[in-house]
């Protein structure tokens, strides 16, 4: 779970997923309001399990079921969103991705 760099507080998994959802480059800690960025190697982290969800392009192709095709992506993105926090790790100093 992410912890801020200034109070250095664990967020926990419900507070992640409100700062995810704001859909800012800095994240505001629910402890200390301070800003908080991810590093660069939690926005790489969290990048490549957002693409998980073309791994399942190929069973959608080959499936001709639009049940079965919206249940598979709607379970990627759920699970998705949801390991995310776990894979979050935090600095005080916006970073480059790259």
């Amino acid at each position: 779970m992410p912890t801020c760099q200034k109070c250095h507080t664990e967020w926990t998994w419900k507070d992640s997923q409100k700062v995810i959802f704001q859909f800012k480059k800095g994240l505001i800690c629910p402890y200390c309001g301070e800003t908080q960025y991810q590093t660069s190697d939690s926005q790489k982290r969290t990048s490549l399990v957002g693409m998980a969800p073309l791994l399942m392009l190929p069973v959608v192709i080959l499936t001709d079921s639009w049940f079965l095709t919206i249940s598979l992506i709607l379970l990627a993105s759920i699970t998705h969103l949801s390991v995310i926090p776990f894979l979050m790790k935090l600095s005080n100093n916006q970073e480059l991705m790259w």
